[in-house]
């Protein structure tokens, strides 16, 4: 039996103000450098900008505090 270690992972959605390709290549260091982060995008034709995080824990605080840092507003986005 090939038992394969289960992560869980969580998808966290953000409303920022990243609005360009280059604000996107600005802070893509800053994500790409985060384990916690396994994949994320940035969604520049939806009117909220909207930031979405595959991740291994599902704490927001973390991205916020980040993307706050590099200078771009950035809140998480409800249903």
């Amino acid at each position: 039996m090939n038992e394969e270690k289960f992560t869980q992972e969580f998808v966290l959605i953000f409303r920022t103000n990243i609005n360009s390709k280059r604000h996107v290549k600005s802070i893509a260091h800053l994500l790409d450098g985060q384990t916690e982060i396994l994949k994320w995008n940035i969604d520049l034709s939806d009117i909220d900008k909207v930031l979405r995080i595959e991740a291994r824990q599902p704490d927001c605080r973390p991205v916020i505090s980040l993307v706050q840092q590099a200078g771009y507003a950035c809140e998480e986005l409800t249903d």
